[in-house]
């Protein structure tokens, strides 16, 4: 039977994999987006044919579609794992994983999907279709960016957990060691005390451990 901390390692491995598998998915988009939000020379051509890669991706197979849906619910699983017991010092930044993971899902609904849906249809509301292709752009920008948080909330908890552990292990050594250290001082003493004396000693201990 796994332990829970094992049970986290899984967590965060799952994390992991969700986060940089879809991270992967939305940097694909930044040949197009790039134009649309930073290059000062973009011209028609470059909005042009970023409606034409959202439409396509409109098409996109369900099949690809689940996979992805099944991705996310690897990445809620690994969150949910491990804010079953999180350590209280730490608890906020397993919170932060899991309400970043989220909002960048929410993202994509609201957004992107939306978005695409109105490359297809033309109707942007009361933006124009330049626009409405930016939101699109900044919308990925964003979403890459929380995922990246959760990279690094995993990444500190990682390294906070593996610096709780080496501290804790060398107090215990250290403890270990100074026991070590009045056991050896103890016999010495002991040693040399005449038979006498070494009797009565032993009959002390013998009358505390009684008690």
């Amino acid at each position: 039977m796994l332990s829970y901390a094992e049970f986290c390692t899984i967590g965060s491995a799952m994390i992991l994999t969700s986060t940089t598998f879809l991270m992967g998915v939305f940097f694909a988009c930044q040949p197009y987006d790039f134009h649309l939000l930073f290059d000062p020379k973009a011209t028609q051509e470059h909005f042009d044919l970023a409606l034409k890669h959202y439409q396509v991706l409109s098409t996109t197979p369900m099949p690809i579609i689940y996979l992805l849906g099944f991705v996310v619910a690897i990445g809620v699983l690994g969150n949910t794992i491990r804010i079953y017991k999180p350590n209280p010092e730490l608890s906020m930044f397993e919170y932060a994983s899991l309400g970043l993971f989220v909002l960048a899902v929410c993202v994509f609904i609201t957004n992107i999907k939306t978005g695409i849906e109105c490359s297809v249809t033309g109707n942007w509301g009361e933006v124009s279709q330049n626009q409405g292709l930016a939101v699109i752009a900044s919308s990925n920008i964003i979403l890459i960016v929380m995922l990246f948080g959760v990279i690094l909330l995993q990444i500190g908890l990682w390294y906070t957990n593996n610096d709780y552990q080496k501290r804790l292990n060398q107090f215990y050594e250290e403890e270990r060691k100074e026991e070590a250290v009045k056991s050896k001082k103890k016999q010495e003493e002991f040693s040399k005390l005449s038979k006498k004396q070494q009797k009565k000693a032993m009959k002390g201990e013998g009358a505390k451990k009684q008690d």
